[in-house]
């Protein structure tokens, strides 16, 4: 602008100089009108340039204030881009490894799976030469912002309810634990840790089921309860087994000593009868072997009666070897 104002003073100061000419100038009132006729024209021209130099500039100065909220536009854009890609990445790369099988709702694992398979919108670069460029650029990337928010905070959603669904499962298989685990465990306090697990698990997911950090948090705690619960069983388990088998071996012990004994008992009676079957009594023979034997022993008693008065007696020798016994006359 001072540049133009300039310029408009060197024309009014040419105005103001006489006109080279071969005639003289008249005197007098048609002097003065031409010279107020150039002096017109002059200013208009001046104004013209002016004008259009100032329209010029305005127009560089809406551009330039365009580009800005371009690029303040592509910023935004940027971070929004930035944070869904974070996400995407990260808590819903590790909740889409989450199967069918580890929820309790299966629609989850479907509704999360459809969310990252929507297409993201095209990339728009700022650049453009005019206002009018700038503003359309400007709409199309905030609109792409819009959508990487929006779809952001859907996207976060479904990662939280298959999160969620996961933990309600990791609960209902903890109570079925905590009641058939009731009289099973070598330390109750492993259950009682267990139901104050189950029941912080489900005010988290009452109140948190978007809050992934809580969620997994919660699911770790009872994940830690549950494996106490079921170490415990394991060591009363082990402990029942060890006891059981030492019960087994001493009742074992008992009956072989038991059968020992008896056994030791049934041979001493064998032995006691064979003993007793070793000695026999003098059964009188014969009436035939009486009769032959009768009168020499009648003979002799009677050649011996001065010796003896009675009869002699005999026994055993006591040798069983023979099926016969062999009688001596007892002493």
């Amino acid at each position: 602008m001072d540049g133009n104002m300039a310029e408009t003073e060197e024309l009014a100061a040419v105005a103001d100089q006489p006109e080279a000419t071969d005639m003289a100038e008249p005197e007098g009132p048609h002097r003065s009108r031409r010279t107020v006729a150039v002096v017109a024209m002059v200013c208009a021209a001046a104004l013209a340039v002016a004008g259009g130099v100032g329209c010029k500039a305005w127009s560089d100065h809406e551009t330039a204030v365009a580009a800005r909220d371009c690029r303040s536009a592509s910023e935004a854009y940027r971070k929004a881009v930035s944070s869904y890609n974070g996400l995407v990445d990260g808590d819903a790369a590790t909740a889409s490894r989450i199967t069918a099988k580890q929820v309790k709702d299966t629609t989850t694992v479907d509704g999360l799976a459809k969310a990252l398979k929507v297409a993201e919108p095209k990339v728009v670069a700022c650049t453009a030469d005019t206002r009018a460029g700038y503003k359309t650029r400007t709409a199309s990337i905030e609109k792409g912002t819009a959508w990487y928010k929006s779809h952001g905070r859907s996207l976060k959603a479904a990662v939280g309810k298959v999160n969620a669904s996961k933990l309600d499962k990791a609960v209902d298989d903890a109570e079925t634990l905590y009641k058939d685990s009731e009289g099973k465990v070598q330390d109750d306090k492993t259950r009682e840790s267990l139901k104050t697990a189950i029941d912080a698990a489900k005010k988290t997911v009452d109140n948190k089921k978007s809050d992934v950090k809580a969620l997994n948090a919660q699911k770790d705690a009872v994940s830690k309860a549950v494996t106490g619960v079921n170490d415990s069983k394991s060591a009363k388990e082990q402990a029942d087994a060890e006891a059981k088998a030492k019960a087994e071996a001493e009742e074992a012990a008992r009956q072989a000593a038991q059968q020992a004994a008896q056994s030791q008992t049934q041979s001493y009676s064998n032995t006691s009868s064979r003993a007793n079957s070793g000695t026999s009594t003098y059964s009188a023979p014969t009436q035939q072997a009486q009769t032959q034997q009768s009168a020499p022993q009648q003979s002799q008693t009677q050649n011996n009666s001065s010796n003896n008065s009675g009869y002699i007696k005999l026994c055993s020798s006591g040798d069983t070897s023979g099926k016969e016994f062999d009688y001596v006359p007892c002493n």
